[in-house]
C-alpha cells in the first residue's frame, strides 16, 4: 500500500495523517490566543465538547457510559487539564514547538509507569531511546543550563510536568477503556467536560475573568478546540484502532515535528543545524519510545 493509494483500506493511514496535521496546530491556536493558560484549557475544552456533541448527534449515538466508568473519567479529565496548565505555560516560555516535543515525551513516563505498576519489561532499545532524547534536547538547549533564563527553565521544567501529566492520562483512559465497548467520541466527550469543570474551577479560584473581548483570540480557542481536540483526536483514535502500532507512531511524529515547523515559520524562533540534529534525535527517541512493546 503506498500512500497515495485511495482504496477503502488506505483511509486509516490518511485519517492519522491528517488528524496529526490538524493536532500539529493546537500548540499555535494557544500561542496566538494569547489569553491565561487555564482559561485557554477552559475554552479549548468547551468547543471541544461542542463538537463532540454535534459528532454524537450526527451519529445518533447518546453518550453513555457505565457510573464506576465515569470516576475513571473524572480522573482522565484532570490529569489533562493538569496537562493542559502545564503545555500552555510552556508555549509562552519556550515556544509551540519545543514546548510540544518535551510534551512527547510522554512516551517514556508511561513506559516507566507500565514496567512500574503493570511490570512490563523495559527494554535496551528504551533505555538508547531515553538518552537520544536527553541529548537532543541538550543540543537544543545547550548543556550548561545554568546559562539558560529563569524563563526558559521553567518552560523546559514544566514541558517535562505535561508529559508526566499526559502519561497519567493516556494511562487512566487505558484502564477506563479496557474490557468494554465504549465509543471513542462518548469517552472523550466526558473526559472534556470533566477537564473543562477542573479549569474552569482552576480560573474562578484564581479570580479570572472568563471574557474574552478579542475576536482572533477567540477564533484561535475555537480553532484549538474544534481543529485540534475534536476534528484531530477524533480522527486519530479511529484510525489507531486500525494501521499498526509500529506505523503509527512513526506518522504521530508528524505532529510534533510540524509544531517545530510552525513555530520557526509563524513566530521566527531562532534555529541553528544543532538544533535541527537535536530535533531530529529527540523525534527517533519518541518513535523508539512506541516500540518497547512490539513483537520481535
Amino acid at each position: 500500500m503506498t500512500f497515495l493509494n485511495t482504496s477503502a483500506s488506505s483511509f486509516p493511514l490518511f485519517r492519522l495523517l491528517f488528524g496529526s496535521l490538524c493536532i500539529s496546530f493546537s500548540p499555535v491556536f494557544i500561542k496566538v490566543a494569547a489569553v491565561d493558560p487555564d482559561l485557554a484549557g477552559f475554552y479549548r475544552m468547551l468547543f471541544a465538547v461542542g463538537g463532540l456533541l454535534a459528532l454524537l448527534l450526527l451519529r445518533r449515538e447518546l453518550p453513555r457510559v457505565p457510573g464506576k466508568i465515569l470516576w475513571l473519567l473524572a480522573a482522565c479529565g484532570i490529569a489533562l487539564g493538569s496537562d493542559f496548565m502545564c503545555w500552555h505555560r510552556s508555549i509562552e516560555l519556550i515556544g509551540p514547538g519545543l514546548a510540544t516535543l518535551l510534551g512527547n515525551f510522554q512516551v517514556f513516563f508511561t513506559a516507566f509507569f507500565s514496567w512500574l505498576v503493570l511490570k512490563e519489561r523495559i527494554s535496551g532499545l528504551f533505555i538508547v531511546a531515553v538518552v537520544l532524547g536527553v541529548t537532543g534536547l541538550f543540543l537544543i538547549t545547550g548543556v550548561d543550563a545554568i546559562v539558560l533564563s529563569s524563563d526558559i527553565r521553567l518552560g523546559l521544567l514544566l514541558g517535562v510536568f505535561t508529559a508526566l501529566a499526559y502519561s497519567t492520562f493516556i494511562m487512566l483512559m487505558k484502564k477506563a477503556v479496557t474490557g468494554n465497548k465504549l465509543s471513542g467520541v462518548s469517552v472523550m466527550l466526558w473526559i472534556s467536560l470533566f477537564c473543562m469543570t477542573y479549569l474552569g474551577a482552576i480560573c474562578l479560584s484564581k479570580g479570572t475573568s472568563f471574557a474574552v473581548t478579542e475576536t482572533s483570540s477567540l477564533l484561535a480557542l475555537a480553532g484549538v478546540g474544534i481543529l485540534g481536540s475534536t476534528i484531530g483526536w477524533s480522527l486519530l483514535s479511529s484510525a489507531l484502532k486500525i494501521v499498526p502500532a509500529s506505523i503509527a507512531g512513526l506518522v504521530m511524529l508528524l505532529q510534533p515535528a510540524l509544531s517545530f515547523v510552525w513555530d520557526i515559520l509563524l513566530f521566527k524562533r531562532p534555529t541553528g543545524w544543532l538544533d535541527y540534529v537535536g530535533v531530529l534525535m529527540i523525534l527517533t527517541a519518541i518513535y523508539l519510545g512506541t516500540l518497547r512493546n512490539q513483537p520481535k
